[in-house]
């Protein structure tokens, strides 16, 4: 059985998600602390004025502008899902609450359900929502309903069936596209992580201020852990003791028995470089990818669809022509079901295995490039090998795909190719400092392409990461026109500075 570990990390304004299953990467991603959106998220608010003419209040919520509650108070989500059944068991769509007696000066939580929009502020409900992976968890509306995607009429009465097994008389739940791939256990356990988040935000609710955030969607670490800490997850390595406190009352939201472990790793280095995770990150900008036995894949992606080609590479086998071919084939679907699923690519997919003779063994084949993808969250669906040896598939992309954040097209090769992005090369900077520190080294001279150390000196957040973690130690830039933009020249031993030289920290 596969062991998965998760490993959080966040610096310089930027958190980041990994998965591992023994050691190799099958997941991850990365964003800005502040991502900027509202949505979902739920605040202390305070009623500002109420019209009754429009069957409307607005609520200060510490928002630049004042939030806007409406009188026909909808269920969340109602125009995604049908199928429902009110509490005392009529179909349709469920009652919707009437506007509630409210008074100027009344404390209320609120949870925003519609973005500001220029001088109109945000909409918001009374009554909130939680949304997991499989389950969406309304705790004040005796509401069941079932996601319109799911089509087939007695799944969707069995889903109804086991929701209200699960949840009390006065809760609600909608059952997500997810939610028939679940077992009943997993459904049960992501049930009471949302409501014990629930209660959570009622307790903080009772000492907060006006104005007050008290919960958000937008924790990158929550929304991994609540889809994923079920599946097998072995253990959790954070980068920071920030973040651990963050994630330790995460983790007291899980039934115990969900629960892991919650390590910290502290050894004054960058983690996920000291782990050997950048480096296979770092590997997904390149079209080449290394199989275990000395074959190779190349991934291309064009405007139409992405092909993939197997070569053999150093691997000649120890057996006939056919078993070492068939061997390849085999190790490289498993590592096409893992890079397609890491780098994000959707859309159609052509794979130019390498020819095989037996008719067994390319039935075989296919039947392991499915099994492979049937791990992949996106849906997948795989055709029969042709004639020539390809075989097609399509997998619908979820997102942006992880190289947007890395790379960029190239200016040396009029974009023919691409380059990393300064932000991503100044990433590998900072591990390589923090090495070097770690190390013993007291002072450093960095020289590196003009415009990066530019970028640098513009990052405020990193600037304070490096003077804060590196202190102690003298750190220079010397910038150079000529230097390519991923080249880093360090120094720690008999060393000039420059005139036009940086001091970093």
């Amino acid at each position: 059985m596969s062991r998965k570990t998760l490993y959080f990390d966040s610096c310089c304004g930027f958190i980041s998600a990994i998965a591992a299953e023994n050691g190799k990467l099958t997941e991850f991603g990365f964003e800005r602390t502040e991502r900027g959106t509202v949505i979902g998220n739920i605040y202390k608010g305070r009623v500002e004025s109420i019209l009754q003419g429009m069957q409307a209040a607005f609520i200060d919520c510490g928002l630049a502008r004042n939030c806007y509650l409406s009188a026909e108070s909808e269920l969340p989500d109602a125009e995604k899902y049908y199928g429902a059944r009110s509490a005392d068991g009529a179909d349709g769509a469920g009652a919707m609450g009437a506007f509630p007696n409210l008074k100027v000066g009344d404390e209320v939580m609120v949870q925003v359900v519609k973005a500001p929009i220029g001088k109109k502020g945000a909409k918001v409900t009374l009554k909130p929502s939680f949304v997991g992976n499989s389950l969406i968890y309304m705790p004040e509306i005796p509401f069941v309903g079932v996601s319109r995607k799911i089509a087939d009429e007695e799944l969707r009465r069995n889903l109804v069936f086991c929701a209200e097994r699960i949840k009390k008389p006065w809760e609600g739940l909608i059952l997500r596209t997810a939610a028939p791939y679940a077992e009943r256990s997993r459904l049960v356990d992501e049930y009471s992580y949302l409501k014990n988040t629930y209660a959570g935000v009622k307790r903080a609710f009772e000492s907060a201020k006006v104005g007050d955030l008290l919960h958000t969607d937008s924790f990158l670490p929550a929304r991994v852990m609540r889809d994923t800490l079920a599946n097998e997850v072995e253990g959790i390595v954070v980068g920071t003791r920030e973040l651990k406190e963050k994630i330790d009352g995460i983790m007291n939201l899980f039934p115990p028995r969900t629960r892991r472990p919650v390590i910290l790793h502290d050894t004054g280095r960058d983690m996920l470089d000291e782990l050997g995770i950048s480096r296979q990150i770092s590997e997904l900008a390149f079209p080449r990818v290394e199989l275990d036995n000395g074959a190779y894949l190349i991934i291309e992606k064009t405007e139409a669809l992405t092909v993939i080609d197997v070569n053999t590479g150093k691997f000649i086998g120890d057996d006939s022509l056919e078993q070492t071919v068939y061997y390849t084939n085999i190790l490289a679907a498993r590592e096409i079901a893992r890079q397609v699923r890491l780098r994000n690519i959707g859309g159609i997919v052509v794979v130019d295995f390498i020819d095989m003779q037996s008719g067994a063994h390319r039935s075989a084949l296919v039947e392991e490039l499915e099994r492979a993808l049937a791990a992949d969250k996106a849906k997948c669906t795989v055709s029969a090998m042709s004639q020539f040896g390809l075989v097609e598939f399509t997998r619908k992309r979820t997102g942006t795909t992880p190289l947007a954040h890395m790379v960029k097209p190239c200016r040396y090769c009029r974009e023919a190719g691409h380059t990393l992005k300064e932000e991503y090369i100044l990433f590998g900077l900072r591990a390589r400092l923090l090495e070097l520190v770690a190390d013993g080294a007291t002072a450093i001279r960095v020289d590196m392409n003009a415009d990066v150390l530019a970028r640098l000196t513009e990052f405020g957040a990193m600037l304070a990461d490096l003077r804060t973690r590196c202190r102690g130690a003298k750190i220079y830039g010397v910038p150079h026109r000529t230097y390519h933009e991923e080249q880093l020249n360090f120094r720690t031993a008999e060393f000039e500075i420059p005139k036009e030289a940086f001091q970093i920290t």
